[in-house]
């Protein structure tokens, strides 16, 4: 949508457009197109300069501009003044609309591509929009500044954060769940503890084998996370299932015997479909196999290795205690 408040015809403005074109190509990051290129606005400026001490100057300058013999132009003149030069010259970086002057484009070449690894690309965008910033805090423009290159970084970014926000409310759900499962606030930062070495170690892993982040493992990277929750929950509720104050280790061994084959049997289904797709030919299959493989692994690692030792060394006997004594208390003084 075009900014109604770019109102380039008034003379401070014009100055302005000027002075913004000279200093950006004197910051480190805007190179000039081309060696001879000169911005649209000081074009224009030089134009006028000709013309003024031309002996025939052109029809558009002696009927249109005012006799301005360089920037700023009379503000009554400048826009149709400069809206005929850029038609004569075929200037497409100035555009108008309305017999007014509503874009103006600045052009220059950015030191990183579209595919710069992303701390660069990050640096440098910082760096251009803290510049334009400055300049539209100490003049009367509102300018900004766009890329493509920037786009792709931008929707990387994206990811980025999509990725750590599925983490979160993965981990956050899957505590929610286990705690009213178990009622054991203690089950659940254990088994909070072990999604989280799940999703650490299935990361450091594809990150070992060299992958960076992109659309594909991004969404992979999300059914990481729904994988991840599930077996650990079923061991937790199951260690909470026996009533009142029950040795750990026979807490331990009930989750492991009544809960373990059905995760082991999942696990190997799981692993063996996720084989079978590392032979397809769709890239996304092949991505999705691998990390649902190495998911599944780590996961099971995780429940049978990390979860159970953890409750079999330090787990509590009676996990329901509290909330049964709240709940107790709380049916008491209902009655």
């Amino acid at each position: 949508m075009l900014d109604d408040s770019f109102a380039p015809s008034a003379e401070q403005a014009q100055v302005d457009l000027v002075t913004f074109c000279e200093d950006m190509f004197e910051q480190e990051f805007a190179i000039a197109p081309r060696e001879d290129y000169i911005c649209p606005i000081q074009k224009f400026d030089l134009w006028l300069q000709e013309q003024a001490a031309s002996a025939s100057p052109d029809a558009i300058y002696t009927s249109l501009c005012g006799g301005a013999t360089k920037i700023p132009v009379p503000q009554a003149d400048f826009d149709p003044c400069m809206i005929a030069w850029t038609r004569s010259v075929d200037e497409t970086s100035i555009l108008s609309r309305n017999g007014r002057v509503a874009i103006m484009f600045f052009p220059f070449t950015s030191r990183t591509r579209f595919d710069s690894p992303f701390n660069e690309s990050k640096e440098e965008w910082n760096m251009i929009e803290d510049w334009v910033q400055e300049q539209n805090e100490n003049s009367t423009m509102n300018g900004y500044f766009s890329s493509f290159d920037f786009w792709w970084f931008d929707t990387n970014g994206q990811m980025l954060q999509t990725a750590y926000s599925a983490a979160g409310i993965a981990l956050g759900c899957a505590a929610i769940v286990i705690l009213f499962s178990s009622r054991s606030l203690i089950l659940t930062f254990f088994s909070v503890m072990t999604i989280a070495y799940v999703l650490t170690s299935v990361t450091a892993t594809l990150v070992g084998l060299g992958w960076t982040l992109g659309f594909l493992e991004s969404i992979c990277f999300a059914i990481l996370i729904g994988v991840s929750v599930d077996f650990v929950i079923h061991l937790s509720h199951a260690y909470s299932t026996l009533p009142g104050d029950v040795e750990r280790g026979k807490r331990t061994k009930y989750a492991l015997i009544n809960m373990g084959p059905s995760i082991l049997a999942t696990a190997a289904t799981t692993i063996l479909s996720a084989v079978v797709m590392l032979f397809t030919v769709i890239t996304f299959f092949q991505k999705f196999a691998l990390i649902l493989f190495f998911t599944v692994i780590q996961a099971t690692v995780g429940s049978f290795v990390v979860f159970l030792t953890m409750v079999e060394c330090v787990g509590p006997s009676n996990p329901t205690y509290l909330a049964d004594k709240v709940t107790g208390c709380f049916r008491k003084g209902k009655a």
